[in-house]
């Protein structure tokens, strides 16, 4: 028996149970969601011009999958800011979105005041913490992330209550865009993805925990394009945090301009490193020969490759689809490369050195 297929090993390696709040992703899209569509705005949508949002580490994830899906959400400019301070042009037209899980990140806190000394309109999307505080003090609208829905209390485990929240809060900016995002449909692929992957079917019958096993120990390099871009950079963080794993994630078609030039040295990096390449029909056919060409490449040059693709036909879907399966994938490499997928002790090293 592999480790994956022994429960024991799982509450060894996992005791704050990760896996638990993994599992509510549909139940965490639909309550951030519901957050979002009742909260009471106090400013005009129709009079913003742009969007800011303002978030780090595991809550920016949320506006990285939304900037991926611009086409199909967003009819003003939408910019993340991972810093200290909102761009120049900030103003009383431009949409703060000050994203915090556990309400108390000091670049967030700091983005706060800087939009306040501003005049912009702003909206808090947090669990808890000083951020919570600072909107009720001083009425800036508020969607309050129901940490029942993530029981570990990991940050990026209530990735989705925070993904809800944000595209509840940006349709209610652009109603139109409701045409491409039917709730009762994400939750239902994110359901069926989350039981192909369960924890309970061994590795023969989870593609997820035999992903994981092939690349024990391994650093990932993924690619992707498109409307799946964010969940290569949430894909990206996962494996950095819950795996404790080396990912970087580039993009079609950027990535052929320079990176297949990069990859003799070190020679070793072959010998440790593994390639992803998650591709999808909707993508165009320029960009799926750009996929089957690279593929081939880095084949001739002797690295690993791996290509997967969404089931579903809707690029909405295939988001959501996508991203529940890596996320699982990430978790059991985790589990496999035998860390803890719920802590972050240098992440809380570094936090602690700084103050």
């Amino acid at each position: 028996m592999n480790s994956l297929d022994n429960p024991k090993i799982f509450r060894l390696q996992d005791p704050d149970n990760m896996y638990d709040s993994l599992t509510k992703f549909g139940r965490q899209i639909e309550s951030g969601w519901h957050q979002a569509e009742f909260v009471n705005l106090n400013f005009d949508p129709n009079k913003i011009n742009n969007i800011v949002f303002a978030g780090m580490g595991g809550s920016n994830l949320s506006a990285e999958i939304v900037r991926s899906l611009a086409p199909f959400l967003l009819a003003i400019p939408f910019e993340m800011v991972a810093n200290y301070r909102l761009p120049s042009y900030s103003d009383k037209k431009t949409l703060v979105i000050l994203s915090s899980y556990s309400g108390n990140t000091e670049e967030i806190i700091s983005c706060a005041q800087d939009a306040s000394q501003r005049n912009c309109p702003e909206v808090c999307i947090t669990a808890n913490g000083k951020l919570k505080e600072l909107a009720k003090n001083q009425q800036i609208p508020l969607i309050e992330l129901d940490e029942k829905h993530n029981p570990s209390r990991s940050p990026r485990a209530g990735v989705c209550l925070s993904i809800g929240a944000l595209i509840g809060l940006l349709l209610r900016l652009n109603p139109s865009a409701g045409k491409f995002f039917n709730r009762k449909d994400i939750i239902q692929t994110i359901e069926r993805v989350t039981d192909l992957v369960n924890v309970q079917k061994n590795t023969q019958e989870n593609p997820a925990k035999a992903l994981a096993l092939r690349h024990k120990g391994l650093g990932l390099i993924f690619f992707t394009a498109n409307h799946l871009t964010g969940v290569g950079k949430l894909f990206s963080n996962f494996l950095n945090e819950t795996a404790k794993t080396f990912c970087a994630s580039f993009s079609f078609p950027d990535l052929n301009h320079h990176l297949l030039e990069g990859l003799s040295y070190p020679t070793s990096l072959k010998d440790n490193t593994s390639f992803l390449i998650l591709n999808s029909d909707a993508f165009p056919e320029i960009i799926q020969r750009r996929i089957r060409i690279t593929r081939d490449v880095l084949l001739k040059q002797k690295y690993r490759v791996t290509v997967i693709k969404p089931e579903t036909v809707d690029p909405v879907l295939q988001v959501f689809e996508s991203l529940v399966f890596l996320v699982m994938f990430s978790y059991y490499l985790g589990i496999v490369n035998k860390v803890n997928p719920a802590i972050n002790p240098w992440v809380d090293y570094l936090k602690k050195e700084l103050h």
